[in-house]
């Protein structure tokens, strides 16, 4: 329950930062294919895990692959100097796609995600209408995405996550499959890989810990390791720069 709250305080964060009139960009066929190209190749990724490996490292790939990209993306490609407005939309496009999918995966994913639309949308309808508003408050919005990072990470922690090869495998395809293909279209179609990978090739880490604790407690493992992975891209991406 604590694990749950806290993601739904994680969204509201972000979803108080997010401008909607980003959706516009979602007319975009190039955007559309950046979303979507990415998704089905980590769809494949977890589903090809799921079959092979199975266990908790299943269970945690299809997790992963389930939820958007991370929220944060349009903020890290910004210290990149890359097109935060593009990370931005691919990103919404992505959550847009979770809707679609999660909605399939039972009773209590379906729950989960009425409560996290809720969470999302409301905060982002209220941000939008009182911008003034939610530019005094963007620092306490901060911290408190931040909390809940911590929060959902440590109720994992707790619930005893297996990690093991099986889970560094898992993790290793999914992230490879979303980089690789997101970079690969962004290539193609003349975009900026940066913010192609950042918004529509990556997993939200904190999301898919929260869903997959949810879920399977123990197949948290594979988000956890997906995260480090997350932060070593990053990390070597800042110093590149």
């Amino acid at each position: 329950m604590i694990g749950a709250l806290a993601a739904l305080a994680y969204l509201a964060s972000y979803g108080a930062r997010t401008p909607l009139l980003a959706l516009r960009g979602l007319l975009r066929f190039r955007n559309i294919v950046l979303v979507v190209a990415p998704a089905v190749a980590i769809g494949f990724s977890a589903a090809a895990v799921g079959a092979f490996l199975g266990g908790d490292a299943g269970e945690g790939a299809i997790a992963l692959a389930l939820v958007p990209a991370p929220l944060v993306a349009s903020e890290v490609v910004t210290r990149l100097r890359g097109r935060m407005d593009l990370a931005g939309v691919l990103a919404i496009g992505t959550a847009i796609l979770s809707l679609l999918l999660i909605g399939g995966r039972g009773a209590i994913a379906a729950g989960a995600l009425f409560a996290a639309t809720e969470a999302y949308a409301i905060a982002a309808m209220i941000a939008n209408a009182l911008p003034s508003v939610r530019d005094a408050v963007l620092v306490p919005l901060r911290a408190i995405g931040w909390i809940a990072v911590a929060v959902v990470i440590a109720n994992a922690v707790v619930a005893g996550p297996v990690i093991d090869g099986s889970t560094l495998l898992a993790a290793a395809a999914v992230f490879a499959s979303g980089t690789l293909s997101a970079a690969l279209v962004a290539l193609l179609l003349r975009r900026e890989i940066t913010a192609a990978v950042a918004g529509a090739g990556l997993r939200d880490p904190v999301l898919g810990i929260a869903f997959a604790t949810l879920l399977a407690p123990q197949a948290s493992g594979v988000a956890l390791v997906y995260g480090v992975f997350c932060l070593v891209l990053a990390a070597v991406a800042l110093r590149a720069r």
